[in-house]
């Protein structure tokens, strides 16, 4: 039995972020949180004090393995950043060995972070991506993950012919979904219409339906992205249609940034049960656009957040939600009429960090939240103590805009502590 002591922050709702003084988390030996109350505790090897902040695991889903050590390369568009930074980056994943070290970096950069979950997106090879999960099952870290998929219009040396790439990807699901008691899981990903042939998407839609997996992938990312795809696909008029016509739109699929999306398009993702991933950080990176978050949200789309690494530079999540934020402010502040445009409340920042991202990755019944029977993903945290001298809410906002990295003292993923790592501290 493990027992956390400390201010228990617990995202509710959207609208609901309650903070619980002298809280006590207990969890088992099988990672399961086995109580939740209030007050002093007499257990010996107690994690936590009265300085201390107990959290849920923090959510990032949409981000890219091999663009790890990629980050903050400032400069050109979408396009062009793909052929400067995304295709040489996964291009050496060629080499096993750096696909290993990589691997292990990026997961150690995640907890040192306060990320326990993530959506992850590989290289396009079956060796590397083998290699990835292999790290994650030892490190224990809990992921959605997947060979990136692409057969077109993109380098030679990244093309893998639909039939192979997807007998391959077929092969590391029958591998790794639902493996490490639930941990990995598997992910279908084609990484974005115009560089896959329609055998490689509706083949993807098909295995990930037969195999019950997870499909992962990018949409209406830029508006020259949308302009490409109406050229490449005549007969479409969008991404939308095209993944809706091949059976790539459902409830476990997760569709990266969405900047582009009209109301009507939205409202066709929402049906589908498909979730947005926002993106803010890369969005503004890339100079792609500004989201509107509360009109996905109005339309009924489940979102999750996600750091993009590395067309978002910053792997905190928190850092994450406040752009998120910010970018909300920035389109009120720019509407017109003025008052056209509202924004989310860190309330609702917090949730969209766990309970909310959990729900959009279908993932609820296990984590994003500090209940019992759920998992112990959970942090312990030190922030600045002024903040508890503020009033609850004004704490829940303080402790959005400045937690750091460098305050997370614990890492623990179904019960198990994973970091931070001593070097950090």
């Amino acid at each position: 039995m493990t027992t956390l002591y400390g201010t228990l922050l617990d995202p509710r709702t959207a609208a609901e972020c309650s903070v619980i003084p002298k809280a006590i988390v207990r969890f088992a030996k099988d990672g399961k949180i086995t109580e939740v109350t209030q007050g002093p505790t007499r257990d010996e090897d107690v994690v936590g004090d009265d300085h201390c902040w107990i959290l849920p695991g923090f959510i990032d889903a949409h981000l890219h393995l091999p663009q790890w050590d990629r980050r903050g390369l400032d400069g050109p568009s979408l396009s062009a950043w793909l052929d400067r930074t995304v295709y040489p980056a996964e291009a050496r994943f060629r080499d096993a060995r750096l696909a290993e070290r990589l691997a292990e970096e990026f997961v150690t950069g995640l907890i040192d972070c306060g990320t326990t979950t993530a959506a992850v997106f590989g290289s396009p090879f079956r060796e590397a991506t083998d290699i990835a999960f292999e790290v994650f099952r030892r490190r224990g870290f809990r992921v959605i993950c997947g060979m990136m998929l692409n057969d077109v219009n993109c380098p030679e040396g990244l093309q893998v012919p639909a039939d192979i790439a997807l007998n391959d990807s077929r092969a590391l699901a029958a591998k790794w979904d639902g493996a490490n008691n639930g941990l990995l899981r598997y992910a279908f990903s084609p990484r974005m219409a115009t560089c896959c042939s329609e055998q490689m998407l509706r083949g993807s839609a098909e295995l990930a339906a037969m195999m019950n997996c997870y499909i992962m992938t990018h949409v209406a990312e830029s508006p020259a992205e949308e302009v490409e795809i109406r050229e490449r696909f005549p007969d479409r008029l969008d991404d939308v249609e095209l993944f809706a016509d091949m059976g790539l739109l459902t409830s476990r699929t997760l569709l990266g940034h969405g900047v582009c999306l009209t109301d009507s398009l939205r409202r066709q993702v929402a049906e589908a049960g498909s979730a947005v991933v926002h993106c803010p950080t890369a969005n503004l990176f890339l100079e792609s656009g500004l989201m509107d978050y509360v009109a996905h949200r109005r339309a009924g789309v489940p979102i999750a957040l996600g750091s993009s690494i590395a067309a978002g530079h910053d792997p905190f999540m928190p850092h994450v939600a406040v752009s998120c934020l910010q970018t909300a402010k920035t389109l009120k502040v720019h509407a017109m009429p003025r008052g056209q445009h509202t924004v989310p409340a860190p309330e609702e920042a917090w949730w969209l960090l766990t309970r909310g991202a959990a729900a959009a990755l279908r993932l609820s019944d296990r984590i994003g939240s500090i209940t019992p029977g759920l998992d112990a993903d959970c942090l312990v945290c030190r922030p600045e103590p002024w903040i508890a001298e503020l009033p609850p809410q004004q704490q829940v906002s303080a402790l959005l805009y400045t937690l750091r990295p460098d305050q997370i003292e614990h890492v623990f993923v179904a019960g198990r502590r994973l970091g931070p790592t001593v070097a950090t501290r």
